[in-house]
């Protein structure tokens, strides 16, 4: 089961990383150079991450972060706001820098 889950939300993430990408004459997605994912989410088509609710792979995947970081994300749940990240010193400030725009904290009960 969780397999499964783990490869459908790896799927979905290639879609929305290659959605509306010129396609190559051997039928891969031309990247010219810029990350998909910059692309898709200047143009409002991917909703930021949840930091209360993802599991460990999505954000490791969706951020691009690494596994160890991500599993500390998820330990110091639940987060009031995403700047909790940097006040409790879950992520260094240069790695806030870099996800900042791409995560959201939304509330779903107590928060300490």
């Amino acid at each position: 089961m969780t397999i499964r889950l783990i490869r459908t939300s790896l799927a979905a993430g290639m879609l929305l990383l290659t959605a509306g990408l010129p396609v190559t004459a051997q039928g891969s997605p031309a990247m010219k150079g810029k990350a998909p994912a910059t692309n898709a989410r200047a143009k409002g088509k991917l909703k930021p991450v949840d930091i209360n609710s993802a599991t460990r792979n999505e954000l490791g995947f969706m951020l691009g972060i690494p596994e160890e970081l991500a599993a500390k994300i998820v330990a110091g749940r639940p987060y009031r706001s995403k700047a909790h990240l940097l006040t409790r010193n879950i992520v260094s400030a240069e790695v806030y820098a870099k996800i900042k725009d791409r995560v959201v904290a939304k509330q779903s009960g107590p928060v300490r």
